[in-house]
């Protein structure tokens, strides 16, 4: 039986490392099927940050451009995401009185809009429900229609400086594209790899980016709160470029093919080869390095990057039993051996999803470099937040009316 397309959405995942672009056909049975892919290097974003704009229009354009040609189709509308250390999380509560008549859709508005206010300099990119409370009855899902005296909430505020995405979105604008919706990339790392059981059950999902390391916490399902390490797979590779006297690029290649993130006992025996640089430039001449050398790099900054973020979830607002698993992914999880030395440092279960072992990619190689993009259309495909749900049956749209201005002042002004 042929599935029939719902609808076409486009996702941009933009990386300190690189830019991803997806185009994916969403079905009206609930799948999705990725149709097109473009992939190239970013050098313009520093932990989330854009620090080179032209670059980073460069690298957009390249990247929509691969992926049209694979998709044979025309981009316009895209979904972006947001991360970096400048991402903040709080749990907000708030409360409003209902004076004994039934709770209405709007009321629910009238919450989200309250714990909005007073942020200052910042954007909201997320105000999602934890549970509702009516009047005495705790742990509520979804209060419309019931009768009560007060509604209170618990929400997960999550916010981003604005100039951040200001500078986003002009550079999106500068490339002809109209952002429809926005996501922050460590919700859409989880909504990429949860699944089943994750969702009835609390969960803390690791993304290993390139610059930052982000730890989502969720409630059943429920993106209640994140914490940021500001190191990443980018810090393993400039280690391995400076141990072993070589360039960034063949750094990364070496880590890819042969590194781990601890050494074994077998390493020793086991030899790579890596070009050697004299005066600035590569040359013919290559060094015979053990396995186990080139692991005695990253294995200690693994445990840094693996110690910090457990520190992190100390720390945080969730305590220590919130979750016995831990579901690592983006790039960083395809490092060899990175589940068990996860497991001992974290003293919890290792889960490592692989994108290529659940996503229907019509061919097209899909791994976990692509955690973020998957979840975007995830995102997509769920219709968004559950505060956007909300937002969207009303006439008031605070996200969109912000998209509206920013660009008609790139437009005026530039």
């Amino acid at each position: 039986m042929t599935m029939k397309t719902d609808k076409i959405v486009t996702v941009i995942d933009i990386g300190s490392t690189k830019v991803c672009c997806c185009i994916a056909n969403i079905f009206d049975d609930g799948k999705f099927q990725i149709i097109g892919v473009g992939y190239c290097v970013c050098l313009g974003v520093r932990a989330g940050i854009i620090v080179d704009m032209k670059s980073v229009e460069q690298s957009l354009v390249n990247a929509v451009e691969n992926a049209e040609k694979i998709a044979n189709f025309r981009v316009k509308s895209v979904y972006i995401n947001i991360s970096g250390k400048s991402l903040e999380s709080q749990i907000i509560n708030v409360g409003l009185n209902i004076d004994g008549r039934m709770i209405k859709n709007e009321d629910l508005l009238n919450l989200f809009e309250y714990c909005e206010r007073d942020i200052g300099d910042r954007m909201v990119i997320h105000s999602i429900p934890i549970f509702y409370s009516v009047d005495s009855l705790h742990g509520v899902t979804n209060p419309i229609g019931m009768i009560a005296k007060s509604l209170n909430a618990s929400m997960n505020l999550v916010t981003a400086p604005k100039v951040q995405l200001d500078n986003l979105l002009i550079c999106l604008a500068h490339c002809h594209l109209d952002p429809i919706g926005i996501v922050a990339s460590i919700y859409a790392s989880a909504l990429g790899t949860m699944g089943g059981d994750d969702l009835s059950t609390n969960q803390i999902v690791i993304d290993f980016g390139g610059e930052t390391t982000s730890i989502g916490f969720f409630y059943r399902g429920i993106f209640s709160g994140m914490e940021t390490v500001p190191l990443g797979g980018n810090n393993i590779t400039s280690d391995i470029a400076y141990g072993l006297n070589i360039s960034t690029v063949n750094a990364e290649r070496l880590k890819t093919l042969h590194g781990s993130a601890f050494v074994s006992i077998h390493d020793e025996r086991d030899v790579v080869f890596a070009p050697v640089i004299e005066d600035d430039r590569e040359v013919i001449n290559l060094q015979r390095i053990s396995k186990s050398s080139l692991n005695q790099i990253i294995q200690p900054r693994v445990e840094e990057i693996l110690d910090m973020a457990k520190r992190k979830i100390e720390k945080s607002t969730f305590t220590d039993n919130f979750s016995r698993n831990v579901i690592i992914t983006g790039g960083g999880s395809m490092l060899a051996g990175i589940r068990d030395l996860a497991s001992t440092i974290l003293d919890k279960k290792i889960k490592i999803k692989r994108m290529e072992d659940f996503i229907d990619g019509a061919d097209i190689a899909i791994n976990n470099n692509f955690s973020v993009a998957v979840g975007m259309i995830i995102f997509a495909q769920l219709g968004g937040d559950p505060s956007e749900k909300q937002k969207k049956s009303t006439k008031r749209n605070k996200g969109v009316d912000f998209f509206k201005k920013t660009l008609a002042w790139v437009e005026n002004n530039l």
